[in-house]
């Protein structure tokens, strides 16, 4: 096992779907990359970015939940891989009993984020991918086709800081800015209570 943290999310160029990208807590340039959903990807981005829900979502709801009942995240891992599923497990302490609990990578990340623990990973489970052996350099240049360039550079991108987004930000202040009668079924009842 391996000591893993999220370098970043990205797109799969090809799906669209998310991908998150884990890189060795001791050599960044080692990336193990995970097809993940929507969903919890947007749960990871808002943990990074440091987005304020009024109310708890999903994931601040199950810390809450962990707390409340005494228990204490330790650590999560991703341990394995089941019909092309990979396996995690949080691990939990309550009362001085250690307690393993069955997770998909995604939710285990997210549960790490917010509790601040390690993230650990069975390197023979995840297929590591090198930067430095992927991006075309003055040394290896001529390994590469045009096509397989091409691909590199998606690959490449996928670790590049990513640029302010604008959808993201506009997200957030709509996070900060919402009050519970911009959930009013009514339109009328909604109009009334803004003119009080």
């Amino acid at each position: 096992m391996i000591e893993v943290k999220v370098k970043n999310i990205g797109l799969d160029s090809t799906t669209g779907s998310p991908i998150l990208i884990l890189s060795d807590a001791k050599n960044e340039e080692d990336l193990y990359p995970i097809w993940i959903g929507v969903s919890e990807a947007e749960g990871i981005i808002m943990k990074q970015s440091g987005v304020e829900t009024p109310r708890p979502m999903t994931y601040d709801l199950i810390v809450n939940i962990i707390e409340s009942l005494g228990g204490e995240v330790k650590n999560v891992s991703i341990v394995d891989m089941k019909d092309n599923a990979y396996i995690a497990e949080i691990t939990l302490e309550q009362n001085g009993n250690e307690i393993k609990i069955d997770a998909r990578p995604s939710d285990a990340v997210n549960i790490a984020l917010r509790f601040e623990v390690p993230i650990y990973l069975n390197e023979k489970v995840v297929k590591k991918v090198n930067i430095k052996e992927i991006v075309p350099n003055e040394e290896n240049k001529e390994e590469y086709t045009n096509e397989e360039y091409e691909e590199v550079k998606k690959v490449e991108d996928l670790v590049k800081e990513p640029e302010v987004d604008e959808e993201l930000e506009k997200f957030k202040e709509f996070i900060e800015n919402i009050k519970p009668e911009d959930f009013a079924k009514n339109p009328e009842e909604k109009e009334n209570k803004n003119n009080k």
